[in-house]
């Protein structure tokens, strides 16, 4: 089996790689890739949509749903529903990470040849899904998955994005 995921940790990733138009190049990373993005963090798309690239993330994700993106369930995002009902103000940190993390598990048994985690730079040092893993699997941040781009002279409005990525203050969907 000649498998390709990429699972999508966070949702700024997605964000970011909105407001330069480059979403479709995740589904030219690999021949038959599968982009793999928890329902915990298409969540955090929807109760962000105030947020510049939130509405052109979850559009792209609604044209290619069963095209190469799943919307993956996860028992983490069925918690955070039953915990938000009954405690609103007791949210748990860091519910996108650890939905990613039951995804990847699930990959991982699967027999998945190759893993992409795409982890927000602002996670990216200190995200507990990126300890211990295999050799198939590659945690990547958006800024050095936009930085490739830049390398192939892909679009020129990449250092720009880096630039307000790095920036602070940015606004972020967590």
């Amino acid at each position: 089996m000649n498998t390709t995921s990429l699972i999508v940790t966070d949702a700024q990733p997605l964000i970011d790689l909105a407001d330069v138009d480059e979403l479709d190049t995740l589904l030219s990373l690999a021949p038959d890739i599968r982009i793999l993005i928890p329902d915990m963090v298409r969540h955090a798309l929807l109760s962000h949509i105030d947020i510049p690239g939130v509405p052109d993330a979850l559009e792209w994700i609604r044209s290619n749903d069963g095209h190469g993106v799943s919307v993956q369930c996860t028992e983490e995002f069925e918690e955070f529903i039953v915990l938000k009902r009954r405690h609103s103000d007791e949210m748990a940190r860091h519910q996108n990470e650890q939905a990613a993390g039951e995804i990847l598990g699930r990959e991982l048994a699967r027999g998945t040849e190759a893993i992409v985690l795409l982890i927000g730079d602002a996670e990216a040092e200190h995200a507990s899904v990126l300890s211990n893993l295999p050799e198939r699997v590659v945690p990547m941040s958006t800024s050095t998955y936009l930085q490739g781009l830049r390398s192939k002279q892909r679009q020129f409005k990449v250092g720009a994005l880096l630039q307000r990525v790095l920036a602070l203050g940015r606004p972020t969907a967590s």
